[in-house]
């Protein structure tokens, strides 16, 4: 087995660097990173049901799409993700035991009473600390986890916060738990990069693991798949699963509406707006912009800013704030 130890917080790329393992090298890998700030949705998920879209674009917090399934989850400098990328028969490929084991034993072996949990988890005094989740890829598997050392666990909440109501879909859902940090059940202090190094030292002498650098070529290959894939709308919000929308919106001068729509590859389909407003030349304008349109935020304020008259009863940014 080889140890990969990330020199970069970019999520994208992390990400992308998990698909160029899984995919193009043939030896065993433990691939260790720590992203900045970010949300990392599974793949078969509505990323908008998932995300406080209105607390996680203002914050600038970059959302990326992992090819392996499972919830979302949120990503910190103080979150510590780890990745075993091996090859095996294809019955035997996925085994959540097998690959969240190695971390309850080297958290027990700093004196942390970790167990595995009922949903592919790992706990501590029943609260979790990792979540897991895995791809298949021919005769390979990707495993990857999360080891909550000392993340932001308020932004955690914040950015996961999200409106069960609003949307109609049958994306994969996240089931929310109990979360705690390991650093608050330490006996001795340590820090993130020395909890890194210690896991890393610990799969290198109990798994014959040896450490391994990316050359210069497979960075840039690295890199072209970030950008052209894993840094890309299409693929953080429009690859997922067709969905229906329902908001309710106030208006201005007293007026209320209820917008409706359908969304399917990033496309909307359909739209509807109903409202008190007399206005009903504004109304079918509306409907027949976003008719057709990429449900993508920018592209339709554009869009809906061109509408003649526009604006007053209902304005761009009402509408873009209800459907995102």
């Amino acid at each position: 087995m080889k140890i990969i130890l990330s020199k970069t917080d970019d999520p994208y790329y992390n990400i992308a660097t998990e698909e160029y393992l899984l995919k193009n090298c043939s030896e065993d890998i433990f691939f260790l990173y720590i992203n900045s700030k970010s949300i990392v949705v599974g793949k078969h998920q509505n990323t908008l049901s998932e995300i406080n879209y209105n607390y996680v674009i203002p914050n600038n917090i970059p959302v990326v799409r992992r090819l392996s399934g499972g919830g979302t989850v949120f990503h910190d400098k103080g979150n510590i993700n780890f990745c075993f990328i091996t090859t095996g028969a294809k019955r035997e490929l996925v085994n959540f035991k097998k690959h969240t084991q190695p971390m309850v034993d080297f958290l027990k072996s700093i004196n942390i009473n970790a167990h595995l949990g009922g949903r592919n988890d790992i706990l501590i005094e029943g609260s979790k600390i990792s979540g897991n989740a895995c791809h298949v890829f021919k005769s390979r598997v990707m495993h990857h986890g999360t080891l909550l050392f000392e993340s932001e666990l308020s932004a955690l909440t914040n950015s996961l916060k999200n409106d069960p109501l609003k949307f109609k879909d049958k994306a994969v859902k996240s089931v929310r738990s109990k979360v705690t940090n390991i650093k608050s059940h330490l006996k001795d202090e340590l820090t993130v990069d020395e909890f890194v190094k210690g896991l890393a030292k610990f799969i290198s002498e109990n798994y014959s693991a040896e450490y391994k650098t990316l050359n210069n070529e497979e960075g840039d290959i690295i890199n072209t798949l970030s950008n052209d894939k894993y840094n890309t709308w299409d693929w953080n919000f429009a690859y997922g699963p067709k969905f229906e929308l329902k908001k309710r919106i106030k208006g201005n001068n007293g007026k209320r509406f209820e917008i409706s729509m359908k969304v399917n590859k990033g496309i909307i389909t359909d739209a509807k707006l109903k409202g008190n407003s007399k206005d009903q030349k504004m109304i079918e304008a509306i409907e027949t912009t976003l008719q057709n349109t990429k449900h993508h935020p920018e592209l339709l304020y554009k869009a809906l800013n061109n509408l003649n008259g526009e604006g007053k009863d209902l304005s761009s940014e009402q509408i873009i704030e209800a459907i995102f």
